[in-house]
């Protein structure tokens, strides 16, 4: 059965699908949340072959003295300067930002990108674009 043609073109010109952009995921939320405290109870329950097994209780705790997320940085910059290479990658990448990966688009060095442009017989795009001024000729 063909589609109707307002539902291929659900959203109007200029208006975007996702205006807000991509959601900040439940996930994110949960571990902002439990990072910014200093002390975090965890319960887990193990499970084998779709049995359960008894509750364990965890604590982690930085005794009021910073919070957990704190503490992963300190630990993360303790690693790096251990001279942990994945540390240290991490740490210069969320300080000094990830560097630039280059793009080869393919060719030589002076030419990297090829472009061809093929237009009819006569040289001229008829009609032009609605959004393109017509051209207007050089004064002699």
């Amino acid at each position: 059965m063909p589609i109707p043609n307002q539902e291929l073109n659900q959203f109007k010109p200029g208006q975007s699908g996702n205006p807000g952009g991509r959601p900040k995921g439940p996930i994110t939320q949960f571990l902002r949340e439990l990072g910014d405290s200093d002390e975090l109870e965890i319960t887990l329950v193990k499970t084998k072959n779709g049995e359960r097994g008894d509750p364990v209780k965890s604590t982690l705790s930085t005794n009021g003295e910073q919070t957990i997320n704190q503490f992963i940085a300190a630990r993360l910059l303790q690693m790096a300067m251990g001279g942990d290479i994945k540390a240290i990658k991490e740490v210069l990448n969320r300080t000094e930002g990830r560097v630039p990966q280059p793009i080869k688009l393919g060719g030589d060095a002076n030419n990297p990108l090829g472009v061809m442009l093929m237009l009819p017989e006569n040289g001229r795009l008829d009609p032009p674009p609605s959004n393109i001024p017509p051209a207007q000729e050089p004064n002699e």
